[in-house]
């Protein structure tokens, strides 16, 4: 419904759009809040303005504070894998990304559209490997894109959703046979729960 309204900040808007493209039902459902608005707005009684109304309304938009949008990306690398909300963000295919982090087996990619609420990033964690045992400060809301990991409520393929929050306690890992690339969107830091993962907790920010 709030992808429906437009009341998603830029972070949770692209991933809810990136799996409705590949989600019918979510999609349909979508849809039909978009229409319930359209026929709320045909609805409403006219309202007469005054003939300077726009340009007050755009004298007002002038005075206000100014954000800056994502940057969006003209390349012609284009991953198909990649949903169309997400694929103008990235500069080349998913392999090609500057990935970093504490190892080769657990990489992420930070995206330019995270905000002072929700931070946005990819997670590439190689195949059979495993991300450290944590729960979660806040909200984590995951989508699959390329490949599949298992926890201990399930396993996951390429484009499922899955949020996780403070309930949950789990030790995600790639299946062996190919490299698990995930999209996901946070508001709150990983805590980490095993032996080491306390003592890098500090770090965690």
């Amino acid at each position: 419904m709030q992808l429906a309204a437009g009341h998603l900040s830029d972070a949770l808007g692209i991933m809810v759009a990136s799996h409705t493209e590949n989600c019918s039902e979510c999609r349909s459902v979508t849809e039909n809040y978009e229409h319930l608005g359209g026929e709320i707005l045909e609805s409403l009684d006219a309202i007469d303005i005054s003939p300077d109304f726009i340009a007050q309304t755009l004298a007002k938009i002038g005075d206000g504070p100014v954000t800056k949008a994502p940057p969006l990306i003209e390349s012609l690398m284009v991953d198909s894998r990649l949903p169309k909300p997400l694929q103008r963000f990235l500069p080349d295919k998913l392999e090609k990304l500057p990935w970093s982090g504490f190892s080769k087996n657990i990489q992420q990619f930070d995206l330019a559209f995270s905000d002072q609420h929700y931070t946005a990033r990819f997670y590439k964690i190689k195949a059979g490997k495993e991300l450290p045992q944590h729960t979660h400060k806040g909200h984590e809301y995951t989508l699959v894109m390329d490949g599949a990991f298992s926890d201990e409520a399930g396993s996951y393929h390429t484009g499922d959703f899955i949020l996780a929050d403070t309930n949950t306690h789990h030790h995600p890992k790639a299946h062996a046979d190919c490299d698990c690339i995930c999209f996901a969107v946070t508001d709150a830091p990983l805590k980490l729960t095993g032996f080491w993962g306390r003592m890098l907790n500090p770090f965690m920010g």
